[in-house]
């Protein structure tokens, strides 16, 4: 996903303003499989319990929203923001299966996690591949058979930018 720093200061290089007003939000998962909803649950649950002081909850009438399908596109995860920030921000999640499967050998359980935890870290406000040499979950370049939670960095990362 190709995001702008949306003026950004240089302190503030990895903040996205794409994301939600606060580190406390529902969404909703739409015409997906168990399987699936499992992998959005998973992704909730490692922002959760990484404590950054985040609140994500699932409810069916949720207005932002989560899906996965098999789409012709290449990337992995797709985060769409619609709104503004402050009045009413949310935004679409697409999972694309597709490219998992192909691009992930035996680990797509692995790079899936590792996707949609990543699509969330979006709707906590961090940019794709943070200017930092420490490890984070936004790299594209992360390990993702084996980075499927938040990281040190982007934990503190949330914070500050939630402050």
């Amino acid at each position: 996903m190709a995001v702008g720093l949306g003026g950004a200061t240089t302190a503030q290089a990895d903040y996205y303003d794409g994301g939600m007003p606060s580190r406390s939000f529902n969404v909703k998962a739409v015409g997906i499989n168990d399987t699936w909803v499992g992998f959005l649950d998973t992704g909730r649950k490692n922002w959760n319990n990484a404590k950054a002081g985040v609140s994500i909850g699932r409810k069916s009438n949720a207005k932002a929203t989560f899906t996965a399908a098999r789409y012709k596109e290449s990337w992995y995860g797709l985060y769409s923001p619609s709104g503004w920030r402050p009045i009413n921000r949310v935004f679409k999640i697409k999972v694309n299966a597709r490219t998992l499967d192909r691009d992930s050998g035996s680990k797509m359980t692995q790079w899936s996690r590792s996707t949609v935890t990543h699509e969330l870290g979006h709707a906590l406000s961090l940019d794709d591949n943070p200017g930092t040499k420490k490890a984070s979950l936004m790299k594209h370049s992360r390990n993702r058979a084996k980075v499927q939670k938040p990281l040190a960095y982007d934990v503190s990362e949330v914070k500050r930018i939630y402050r």
